[in-house]
């Protein structure tokens, strides 16, 4: 694979989506008019290692009680590469990615595919759009 930087993976994702920064993270807010316009944020962010280029792909899920989160967990098992983590009170489904073996091209179906999982995940377990 190519060496490709943080900088080539942001304009990629400002070439491809609407895209903010916010403290050096990549911002991009999804709309899916087949649901009622909900929207769904995800976050883009990177780790430099010595070695390789780590991205992480991150959107919050919400808050999902004690006794559902085993059945998200049996959703987020049917997806390639998709983790299901709790920080705080919240659920995120989070990706992270060596950009070492990863081509660029592949990034924008991953931010998707965090995006409408974390979505669809929120709309079952949440009951509610937090963003």
């Amino acid at each position: 694979m190519s060496n490709i930087t943080w900088q080539d993976v942001v304009n990629h994702l400002e070439a491809t989506y609407n895209t903010s920064m916010a403290d050096g993270k990549v911002k991009i807010v999804f709309v899916y008019p087949d649901q009622d316009n909900r929207t769904q944020l995800v976050l883009v962010d990177h780790e430099q290692q010595p070695d390789r280029l780590l991205v992480e792909v991150l959107s919050r899920v919400g808050e999902i009680a004690a006794s559902r989160v085993h059945k998200a967990l049996e959703v987020i098992g049917q997806k390639y590469f998709v983790a299901l983590e709790k920080m705080g009170e919240k659920y995120y489904v989070r990706v992270t990615l060596n950009m070492k073996y990863m081509p660029l091209s592949e990034i924008g179906p991953i931010v998707e595919l965090v995006g409408r999982t974390a979505d669809n995940l929120e709309k079952e377990y949440c009951g509610g759009d937090e963003n």
